[in-house]
């Protein structure tokens, strides 16, 4: 009995058994249109089902509710758009109609070719999906393997209910491996292996209600731009939405993407536009995520990174996470428009590049925050530890971004950073600065620096070059900066430019940098800038050095290299407090993430 004549005598809800063997569709596609039919073949590499020599638009389509098909191997060597007339290209193709789908033990080979050095490009845009879902309620994928995939290895789009793909593994897919586009329910994606895709692994967009993204292994993310440039999202697993709400787990994925140290791309573009990680909330989005446990590493862009804009809110926990060989910021965490973000990072451990990249387009730091445009930030970060980073240790910088040429920064930041380790920085470790009419209050509690090629700790407002009316409140609590080199200021620096204020209160830390940079503290006040130190009665005037400097900071506790630790005052005396400053105590802390 041929396929064809079995699927005639099936009934809903029967089983086809194949045995081992091909079985060649003859000219056209493979329907499969009884409800609950299962078809079972002998095992992988054993039952193929096949397109006979002809080319066809769709290998296999699934055009009823609760179909099964396990243990086979689909074969898409003559699924290609070639056939004409195609308005659809896929191995297998499933509508709405195909609602409650049920894919395991399955293979399908596609006929991309693997990659060699300089050959990555995009795919035809009528290249063949291997497995495409449109409107279903309900798809269960499991113990898939898609291997040479021409376009994505699975697409799922406009669908609304519950969706895994769990325990697949996706080699060589010549655009991403899973894709999930307006797509509103459950998603589980589970304990997969991309193993080579091109510009995204794991791509999630417009997907909402709640996301599980957990245990996937992630290799080989090779770029190509788009004829605009790139999307600017490229990522080993990304979830970015424009609109709805969503509950998003990112846990437990290894993320490498050039496990081998030799870019694919070789196509006249540096592979700089991939990050290992995203999430991003855009225009009107509403998210909660968790991003936990991951180990992220050998990437030319950022290794994990969330941006916002528009009215967007996120809250997010970064936290448990291990980063390596991050050539970009280890972290980047970047709110822009009007929108609202709260944001805890916390417990990772992040070890900077062997070797830098002399590129200008990264910015080698741990963690790098950037406030924006009309934004409202709540950060904390704490207990981290960063090692070795190429630039900055821990930083927030409320500039305009676009090389200084964005819109101008009038955010409002709430900032902790507690408890974190930096060693070996190639610039500053720890870093806030201010400009434009941004604002920002927030603590810096029992930090240790060590070792940092510039200063330990710097706090900075009116650092731009436009308005400058920027206002920085400001703690710095039992903070131990050791090592700083003669590259920096000093161990811990104050300063305010322009027409920026700047309330700085400096209790119990320790700045000891004997045999590196010349002084422990320096307060520099520049052109019409304000900066007022907390505890003092009269102002201290300009000099180097400074006695009635190093008299304040020790009436608050703070220690140096020697009891004469040398200080500086620099351009404008330091002033008193007034009502215009509010200094945050050490139990200053931004609202959390929900």
């Amino acid at each position: 009995m041929t396929l064809a004549e079995g699927l005639n005598l099936a009934n809903p809800a029967n089983t086809l058994i194949l045995a081992a063997g091909q079985y060649l569709q003859g000219s056209g596609t493979l329907v499969l249109d009884k409800a609950g039919l299962t078809i079972r073949g002998a095992g992988t590499g054993q039952t193929i089902l096949a397109p006979s020599s002809s080319p066809v638009c769709v290998g296999v389509s699934v055009e009823a509710s609760n179909i099964t098909i396990e243990a086979l191997t689909l074969d898409g060597a003559n699924v290609d758009a070639a056939a004409g007339g195609c308005t659809e290209v896929a191995l297998l193709l499933g509508n709405s109609e195909a609602d409650g789908l049920n894919l395991r033990n399955l293979e399908f080979l596609g006929t991309n070719a693997p990659p060699m050095n300089g050959s990555v490009d995009l795919p035809a845009a009528d290249a063949a999906n291997v497995i495409q879902l449109t409107g279903l309620n309900r798809a269960t994928l499991t113990d898939l393997t898609v291997t040479d995939a021409n376009q994505n290895g699975i697409l799922l789009t406009n669908a609304n209910g519950d969706f895994s793909v769990q325990d697949s593994r996706f080699v060589n897919s010549g655009s991403r491996a899973i894709f999930l586009q307006d797509v509103e329910g459950t998603v589980n994606l589970s304990d997969n292996n991309v193993e080579g895709a091109l510009n995204e692994g794991i791509y999630l967009r417009d997907v909402t209600g709640t996301v599980i993204i957990d245990q996937n292994t992630v290799q080989d993310i090779r770029y190509k731009p788009t004829l605009a440039g790139g999307s600017g999202i490229e990522g080993g697993i990304v979830h970015t939405n424009t609109r709805g709400t969503v509950n998003t787990r990112l846990t437990n994925n290894l993320v490498d993407i050039d496990p081998n140290g030799t870019t694919l791309a070789l196509t006249g573009e540096a592979l700089l536009d991939i990050d290992g990680m995203e999430v991003n909330m855009f225009d009107t989005a509403v998210g909660k995520a968790l991003v936990e446990g991951n180990t992220l590493r050998n990437t030319d862009d950022d290794g994990i990174d969330s941006d916002t804009n528009g009215t967007a809110q996120l809250d997010i926990i970064i936290r448990g996470n291990t980063l390596s060989e991050i050539q970009d910021r280890s972290i980047s965490f970047v709110s822009a428009g009007n929108g609202t973000v709260r944001g805890l990072i916390e417990g990772n451990t992040i070890t900077g590049p062997t070797t830098l990249n002399p590129s200008p387009d990264v910015d080698a730091d741990g963690i790098g925050i950037r406030p924006r445009q009309d934004s409202t930030m709540n950060i904390t970060v704490r207990n981290n530890t960063v090692t070795n980073p190429g630039r900055k240790g821990i930083d927030i910088n409320m500039n305009r971004g676009d090389g200084s040429s964005g819109p101008v920064n009038n955010a409002t930041a709430f900032f902790r950073f507690e408890g974190n380790t930096v060693s070996n920085a190639g610039q500053r470790a720890l870093d806030i600065q201010l400009e434009d009419t941004s604002r920002a209050t927030g603590v810096m509690v029992n930090n240790t620096v060590n070792g940092a090629n510039g200063d330990g700790i710097r706090v900075r407002s009116g650092a731009g070059a436009g308005a400058e009316t920027n206002q920085l409140f400001v703690g710095l609590f039992d903070n131990s900066v050791t090592g700083a080199t003669t590259a920096a200021d000093a161990g811990i620096f104050v300063r305010a430019q322009n027409d920026s204020r700047l309330c700085a209160r400096i209790v119990e830390n320790s700045s000891d940098n004997s045999g590196g940079v010349g002084l422990d503290y320096f307060l520099r006040s520049q052109q019409n800038a304000v900066l007022e130190l907390f505890g003092i009665t009269t102002p201290i005037p300009a000099a180097n050095p400074s006695p009635a400097l190093t008299a304040a900071l020790a009436a608050q506790g703070n220690t140096g290299r020697n009891a004469n630790f040398p200080s500086r005052v620099q351009n404008n005396s330091v002033q008193v407090p007034s009502t215009n400053c509010t200094f945050p105590n050490n139990t200053f802390a931004p609202t959390l993430p929900q």
